[in-house]
């Protein structure tokens, strides 16, 4: 055998055995997050929230709603109906800290947080700047995006499911949602469906991006195509910085 040949085996086998021991250190270290709930305040969370602050909740329906506005900004309104554990939570202080105890996969600065408790439903409001961009007037819905593991290991965010029995996810005025995203679509909501006392339940496509095209845009699928091209270039040239 030629020693160039030689010398390529070897550099195959070492580089095999670092992705291998890459691999495997990842693997050891850090492990991919559980999914997260795009509403908390649907799932158990609220229920174990609740209970540090000495309140037994008993959770019924579900749903929570994201208005788009055409600027990227969303206002989230959650409403959960509560079979007891009402009373408790007429005191409004109280009830801000607990749902203020629960986490979000989606905002991690709720703004504008308001609660109430309109007769035996909690409903909760916050807005968030930061959930969508605007591409060559495509409003690009990119929030079930998460971060991965670093290179050669395993890890990274948990995927996103609805928490909610009903996630509905409005179009801007003017806009609708490109192509038949989601559980179901037409043309102002995408809409998934989960089940808010189940774990996990319900499925949300991992960094999956949702469209808003003008409704008077032309040819909308080209626009969406070329918005695609783009924010992928722009993603990689930022990773580059």
């Amino acid at each position: 055998m030629h020693s160039a040949d030689t010398t390529a085996l070897r550099l195959v086998a070492l580089v095999s055995m670092l992705l291998l021991a890459g691999v495997a250190t990842g693997s050891a270290v850090t492990a991919k997050a559980p999914p997260e709930p795009v509403c908390g305040v649907c799932t158990a969370q609220l229920d174990a929230a609740a209970e540090t602050h000495g309140v037994g909740l008993n959770r019924g329906e579900t749903s929570m709603q994201i208005q788009l506005t055409p600027n990227g900004t969303a206002t989230f309104v959650a409403q959960v109906t509560l079979r007891n554990g009402s009373t408790q939570l007429q005191n409004a202080s109280l009830r801000t800290g607990i749902v203020r105890d629960v986490s979000n996969s989606l905002v991690s600065d709720r703004r504008n947080l308001r609660t109430a408790l309109v007769d035996d439903e909690l409903r909760v409001r916050y807005s968030s700047r930061s959930l969508a961009h605007r591409t060559l007037g495509v409003l690009q819905f990119d929030a079930f995006h998460t971060r991965g593991a670093p290179p050669l290991a395993s890890g990274g965010e948990g995927s996103p499911y609805p928490g909610a029995d009903r996630l509905t996810l409005r179009a801007p005025p003017a806009y609708q949602p490109h192509g038949s995203p989601g559980a179901f679509s037409n043309e102002t909501v995408v809409q998934w469906s989960g089940d808010s006392h189940e774990q996990y339940a319900g499925h949300i496509a991992e960094d999956t991006t949702i469209s808003f095209v003008p409704r008077q845009a032309r040819a909308p699928t080209l626009r969406v195509m070329a918005v695609s091209i783009v924010d992928w270039v722009s993603r990689l040239v930022t990773a580059g910085q």
